[in-house]
């Protein structure tokens, strides 16, 4: 991939060393203030070396990451969202306005792809993506490693099957090399225009697997069913708290006259939802994954058809032999073994009666 940053920019090439050097995850532009780096869950000034930042600085801190077409697409939406390289390393970037000043969010990637094992997840993330076709969502807010997730499963598919796999990704954060898979990414804004004209584009591909950041609206959750149901194995990100409300968003999506028919399709098509928390440990040493698995057997279905969500949980919790769990399964044995407190599971629990019950 060409990296959109350009050279000889001094202050730029130290601050994003020094954010390489310690390991932030994090750093904030911002006008009228030092530079800053996220360490830990705890932010840290810059302020020894460089002076506060003006605006003419953040403005120039944002002009050597972008391109000139980037750029122009800043000053009309007034916000963009794009990746780049550095020293061999990733970051994510978010540049936007504040009181009319430009202000970047960066983010340092991981150099590696992390595996499904490393990442504490269980052999069902591993099954799912040996299937022929269907839909697998990941979901959780933001900054809960639902990219990190999906590109772990990309990843095993990568190394174990021979398949045409095409992503679409707002950035693309992970680059994947071509193993026994053929693998492609498109990034939206630089070789596609949106996810809508990709996924269109990505049904006369051939692909067997698809893999898109987001589903953000009717027309993309469409597609993504239409995928599913088509022969594809289709994977893609919500902003949801649980398994049930990931379900119930899809359908809500859509008009009432159209409901009945999204039900039928999403009880087919959907195989499963991972949904993730980041916990901080208790000893602040770094955070743990709490995670809540919904596989789609003849019981969820058969609510998805019926429209009974608030039965899922219910489903959930009989259904542990088939690897499916509450986000408070995790919880309640974080707390148990002493690695969370008590107030940071509070902060996460879909249901906080549930976890008090079973500490107590």
């Amino acid at each position: 991939m060409k990296d959109v940053i350009r050279k000889n920019h001094t202050i730029r090439d130290t601050l994003l060393q020094v954010m390489i050097d310690n390991t932030g995850s994090d750093m904030y532009i911002t006008a009228w203030v030092h530079p800053a780096i996220k360490i830990g869950w705890e932010l840290t000034s810059i302020n020894e070396w460089v002076d506060i930042l003006t605006p003419q600085g953040t403005l120039e801190f944002s002009e050597s990451i972008m391109t000139e077409p980037q750029h122009l697409i800043l000053k009309e939406k007034q916000n963009l969202d794009f990746s780049f390289s550095f020293a061999e390393r990733r970051f994510r970037v978010n540049i936007s306005f504040q009181m009319g000043n430009y202000m970047v969010v960066l983010r340092l990637l991981s150099s590696d792809i992390p595996n499904i094992e490393k990442l504490g997840l269980t052999d069902i993330y591993k099954d799912v993506t040996k299937l022929g076709q269907w839909l697998v969502l990941v979901t959780g807010p933001t900054g809960s490693w639902k990219t990190t997730t999906l590109a772990s499963m990309i990843n095993y598919i990568n190394e174990t099957s021979k398949k045409h796999i095409i992503t679409i990704e707002d950035p693309v954060e992970y680059l994947h090399e071509h193993k026994k898979s053929i693998i492609e990414q498109k990034e939206i804004g630089r070789d596609v225009p949106d996810y809508t004209t990709a996924l269109i584009g990505a049904m006369r591909q051939n692909p067997q697997v698809i893999l898109f950041g987001e589903m953000r609206n009717k027309k993309e959750m469409e597609m993504a069913l239409t995928l599913a149901e088509t022969g594809h194995l289709v994977f893609s990100t919500l902003h949801t708290r649980s398994a049930a409300q990931t379900i119930s968003r899809i359908i809500d999506t859509f008009q009432e006259t159209e409901r009945d028919q999204v039900r039928l399709q999403l009880a087919d098509a959907l195989v499963a939802v991972f949904s993730q928390r980041l916990l901080v440990l208790q000893d602040g040493s770094g955070v743990q994954m709490a995670k809540e698995i919904l596989t789609n057997n003849s019981a969820v279905a058969n609510l998805i058809r019926e429209n009974d969500l608030h039965q899922i949980p219910t489903v959930m919790q009989m259904g542990k032999r088939e690897g499916m769990q509450l986000l408070e399964d995790d919880i309640i044995r974080f707390v148990q073994l002493w690695q969370i407190t008590l107030e940071e599971w509070y902060k996460y629990a879909n249901n906080p009666k549930f976890v008090r019950d079973a500490i107590e």
